[in-house]
């Protein structure tokens, strides 16, 4: 009786051949290799929006700025005088619960320094300088702004003299960090309209 259990046992057993296990193999290595360069590119395109609607919300901000006192400002860690080129700032820099604030500030007509907090990203990095003074022009009267996020490959520019959103892809520059030569110096004109971006190539109006 037991030897006949036995043998109905065996009979039972089934497993996966050989065969089978490298086509199961096959199959899972052909999917990963289509998912995951997807998956990296979907990333990529969340921080570079990242990037983008924090640039849109700095010329928000600049607009107001100006409203209020005539002058735009220059991104600042801390309250200063402000005027000309900025510093690169990076998110979520907050007065509220530490870390460095993320500003802009300038000095009005009167030469009382303005001071307004924007908001930034996780890992995006941002700069806006402003114009000096000089033929004919009054200080602080136009500005450039470029952000990135540091994982993103694009970088995207706006200035006060045009209502036009300008980007740069730059192949490969994910983890790269802006800096400030990447904006372009304020005068009064636009200063992305047939200007090299960081990829060597002109930034592209969007």
């Amino acid at each position: 009786m037991n030897g006949l259990l036995k043998k109905m046992a065996k009979k039972d057993e089934k497993g996966f051949t050989l065969v089978e296990l490298m086509i199961v193999v096959a199959i899972i290595g052909i999917l990963a290799a289509i998912a995951i360069p997807q998956f990296a590119a979907y990333r990529i395109k969340g921080y570079n929006s990242s990037a983008q609607s924090d640039i849109r919300n700095l010329a928000t901000s600049e607009a107001a700025f100006f409203s209020d006192w005539q002058v735009f400002g220059v991104t600042a860690a801390a309250a200063g005088a402000g005027g000309g080129a900025g510093a690169v700032l990076t998110g979520p820099g907050t007065a509220i619960g530490g870390g460095n604030p993320t500003l802009i500030t300038a000095a009005d007509s009167n030469g009382v320094n303005r001071t307004a907090q924007i908001g930034l990203g996780n890992n995006v990095d941002i700069i806006a300088s402003t114009n000096a003074a000089g033929a004919g022009l009054v200080a602080n009267t136009t500005f450039t702004a470029v952000s990135k996020h540091r994982n993103g490959d694009t970088y995207y520019g706006t200035d006060g003299d045009s209502s036009a959103m300008y980007f740069d892809q730059v192949t490969g520059s994910a983890g790269t960090a802006l800096v400030a030569g990447d904006c372009p110096a304020s005068t009064n004109v636009d200063d992305f309209a047939g200007v090299a971006g960081p990829s060597g190539n002109n930034w592209t109006a969007k």
